[in-house]
């Protein structure tokens, strides 16, 4: 028989405050929660389960098996019949395909966050919610400041963060590891620990086996809360000016490009400037990561000295002065190489920016148009040669070319085929969005 769980109407009440502070949510909420297994994921689990009750809503927790360790699968296993016990639903989602020889502990996150929200996603689940604690949220910030890290990462994590379609909540940020391993341990509920947690390898094990020497020197996880806090204030100020500016100085196409009024940008404060331009880089060009912040202030003193001159690369963009003193910035076409089979019907990713469409009856590789002469799609003729060869085209196996309709919003969703109706569609759907709701401080 599985022991009655021991919350405490203190910890009771200061999880349901904790969740009052991330916002408001919808009628019998439905929340899903990422379980690893370990202490705080299972302690967030129950936490949860208190707290989705008592607003009668439901909760689902979802284990990811990476398939990195032999015990994983068993592992995954294990957190589901714990859960089961305790009138928890669970799911597992296996990380498939093959793994990267380096970079496996990002590849592994970033594979971890992608299952969980697309099956949010696709589910209608609005809430994700993930168990970082108060000690996670420390050595963030202390790890961040190790790599010199300004404002945002200084910031640390958000207690809530929108990433598409889903919620991203982190109720625990200020609860301490201790307090959520003694619940369990009072309700005698075991958890796994992860041997990589004690792992040498990895930087934050190494912080941890140095947190003795870090106190000694004033350092401490209530410390680095409060920076993060007070850093948090700041990025979030400096984001919603940057979207007040580029709501004014920005103006982005469906091709996929941006012109950014230079007289504007210049004229504001350097934090605010900088974060505008690198926003506009992100979202054009199309890459998994922003470019650094060095390399942003760099191409930032050459627009304060007027010596752009012909133009500059950064972040898969080439960044070209245009007329009435705009900049133009589009996507690097020699980095736009990627080249993905479409297939009628099914929408395709390509080069991190369109979401690229055909009809039922449709097919071919969509790749970039390139150097091809102009003369041969006079519907692009108009568009700057940059933005005209970084476009994606729908190559077909007789080598007859497609050039897709581009625009903001998907026009096959409810659409029949049609003899007059485009045969291609290619929807501007950037990985990184202009701007974003500014940084949550709680």
């Amino acid at each position: 028989m599985t022991p009655a769980l021991a919350v405490t109407p203190a910890l009771s009440a200061a999880f349901a405050d904790a969740m009052n502070r991330i916002g408001s949510f919808e009628p019998y909420p439905r929340v899903a929660v990422g379980v690893s297994g370990g202490s705080d994921s299972l302690a967030l689990s129950l936490l949860l389960k208190g707290w989705v009750e008592a607003r009668k809503g439901s909760l689902l927790a979802l284990t990811v098996d990476h398939g990195l360790r032999h015990d994983a699968a068993v592992e995954a296993c294990q957190v589901g019949v714990w859960l089961t016990a305790r009138g928890i639903a669970h799911e597992i989602l296996t990380w498939e395909g093959a793994k990267p020889n380096s970079g496996i502990q990002a590849a592994a996150r970033d594979a971890r966050y992608r299952l969980l929200t697309e099956y949010c996603r696709t589910h209608g689940i609005l809430h994700l919610a993930l168990a970082h604690h108060r000690e996670d949220q420390a050595e963030t910030v202390l790890l961040r400041f190790a790599k010199g890290s300004g404002v945002d990462g200084l910031a640390g994590m958000a207690a809530v963060r929108e990433a598409g379609a889903v919620r991203l909540l982190r109720p625990l940020l200020d609860f301490p590891r201790e307090r959520l391993a003694g619940m369990l341990t009072e309700a005698g509920q075991p958890w796994i620990d992860d041997p990589s947690n004690r792992s040498p390898a990895y930087a934050r094990v190494r912080l941890r086996r140095m947190a003795d020497t870090l106190a000694a020197e004033g350092w401490s996880p209530d410390r680095a809360a409060d920076t993060a806090r007070r850093a948090g204030r700041a990025r979030r100020a400096l984001e919603t000016a940057s979207a007040a500016l580029l709501a004014q100085a920005a103006e982005v196409w469906p091709e996929g490009c941006l012109l950014l009024r230079s007289d504007l940008l210049l004229d504001m404060a350097d934090d605010i400037a900088l974060r505008s331009l690198a926003r506009c880089l992100a979202m054009v060009g199309g890459e998994p990561y922003a470019p650094r912040l060095e390399a942003v202030e760099r191409l930032y003193r050459t627009l304060l000295g007027n010596t752009l001159g012909g133009g500059r690369t950064l972040g898969g963009c080439r960044i070209i002065p245009y007329r009435d003193g705009r900049l133009l910035i589009a996507r690097e076409p020699e980095a736009a190489a990627e080249r993905t089979v479409l297939s009628g019907g099914e929408p395709v990713l390509w080069d991190g920016r369109f979401t690229v469409t055909a009809a039922q009856t449709e097919q071919g590789i969509v790749t970039r148009l390139g150097e091809r002469p102009k003369a041969s799609f006079p519907a692009l003729e108009i568009l700057p040669a940059v933005v005209r060869a970084g476009l994606p085209i729908l190559l077909r196996e007789d080598e007859r070319i497609d050039v897709p309709k581009f625009t903001f919003v998907s026009e096959f969703s409810d659409r029949k085929e049609e003899s007059d109706g485009p045969p291609v569609i290619a929807r501007f759907t950037p990985r990184e969005p202009l701007t974003a709701p500014a940084f949550s401080v709680v």
